[in-house]
């Protein structure tokens, strides 16, 4: 009914239950199983399986009555996104599936599930993809389709790729390298480093990494589906590689937390002086009453510098960001990616360094809030830059609690 109301663009994210406990026998319409005689049980026993195959016949028929709802107007116009969010429940699982491999388990069967997409967006549909995806990406997807990935702040780091490019191109090369999950029981950092497994995969190896006692498992997805055969402690140098590799992919990502993921660069690295490019980082602790640093590297060595101080990575002074500084006589391509509210005087050292401390006021309406800093060194020897301008991308630091 909400559809129905409907008179523009609109996004709905609807999450059934089923298939799920309690066990139960759906309405006789929506499903063709024979449960006559039969009697749900409280947990999850091989007798509920003609109950759990009920619900997810049900599932699919509610969804059908769903889309049949639309009218064929406003569905040829719809994308839909249908996804799982994980594998079947443990006595539930039918041959050739285990079931102790199945639901809350790091195996294929707990954490393969099922993603279709149907919509005008979708060219040459009837057809399987079979490049990774993580569930993460439908957060891009969702953004790519309705024309909004660029409005995702830059600074903020997220493991999500648009499958838009699959749907549009049946030939599509794979996007993503790695597929990723995880499961732990802390919730503190650094607690998730400290308990549970971390799993990840390429097109054809898989690792699971446990924190804890257990020894690690990895399986070549591609001669054995099944995950039979555990190969950590082969002796195959392309597969000790392989191992490697996955294992640098789960330490980089569970790397860091805390006040740590407060402080994000972004940019292209596209200005360079006669040092090279500089850089611009950040340290310390950007919480209420504490204070950080901001630091820059690799500038020209004692040279005029400002740091920038921003409110904004969209605009300043109704210009878009970035902003080139190329009409300030700054080469091609120097650009300023943070809005410069406020700019205060420095200069660099013999290392072509500079910091500037920031202290965060003791108040509770700053945290969350993001702030913006860029460096600006004046470099008269940096190559194609009349006026010697050269920037740092900007640094965004999030106030923290």
């Amino acid at each position: 009914s909400w559809i129905q109301q409907q008179t523009q663009p609109w996004l709905c994210v609807l999450t059934y239950q089923a298939p799920h406990i309690p066990y139960h026998a759906p309405p006789a319409h929506l499903h063709t199983q024979n449960l006559t005689g039969l009697t749900p049980q409280p947990n999850h026993t091989p007798q509920n399986i003609p109950f759990y195959r009920a619900m997810v016949e049900s599932l699919d028929t509610e969804i059908g009555r769903l889309l049949a709802t639309l009218g064929p107007g406003v569905l040829a116009a719809t994308n839909v996104v249908f996804v799982a969010d994980n594998g079947t429940v443990q006595r539930q699982s039918v041959a050739p599936f285990d079931g102790t491999r199945a639901k809350g388990t790091p195996y294929e069967g707990g954490v393969n599930v099922p993603l279709l997409i149907r919509g005008p967006a979708v060219q040459q549909p009837g057809r399987e993809v079979g490049a990774l995806v993580n569930i993460a990406d439908v957060f891009a997807t969702v953004l790519d389709l309705t024309g909004a990935l660029d409005a995702a702040p830059p600074y903020v780091a997220r493991d999500s790729v648009s499958l838009a490019p699959y749907l549009s191109d049946p030939n599509q090369a794979p996007l993503r390298d790695y597929a990723y999950s995880e499961q732990f029981t802390g919730t503190t950092w650094p607690a998730p480093n400290n308990n549970g497994y971390a799993i990840v995969r390429d097109a054809q190896y898989k690792r699971i990494h446990y924190y804890g006692s257990a020894q690690d498992r990895l399986y070549d997805l591609v001669s054995d589906p099944w995950e039979n055969t555990n190969l950590i402690n082969s002796s195959d140098p392309q597969v000790q590689q392989a191992a490697a590799a996955l294992l640098a992919q789960i330490q980089g990502l569970r790397a860091t937390g805390g006040a740590a993921s407060a402080f994000a660069v972004f940019g292209d690295g596209g200005c360079v002086g006669s040092a090279g490019v500089p850089e611009v980082s950040g340290s310390g602790s950007p919480e209420t009453g504490l204070g950080y640093t901001v630091q820059l590297a690799g500038a020209a060595v004692l040279k005029p510098a400002v740091i920038s101080f921003g409110t904004s990575w969209q605009s300043y002074g109704g210009a878009t960001l970035p902003l080139s500084l190329a009409p300030l006589g700054a080469a091609p391509g120097c650009e300023l990616w943070a809005s410069p509210d406020v700019l205060l005087p420095s200069v660099t050292g013999f290392t072509g360094g500079a910091t500037r401390f920031v202290s965060v006021p003791n108040n509770g309406a700053l945290i969350g809030e993001t702030v913006f800093h860029s460096w600006v060194v004046v470099d008269p020897a940096a190559p194609g830059s009349a006026s010697g301008l050269v920037a740092t991308d900007a640094l965004a630091v999030t106030i923290q609690a």
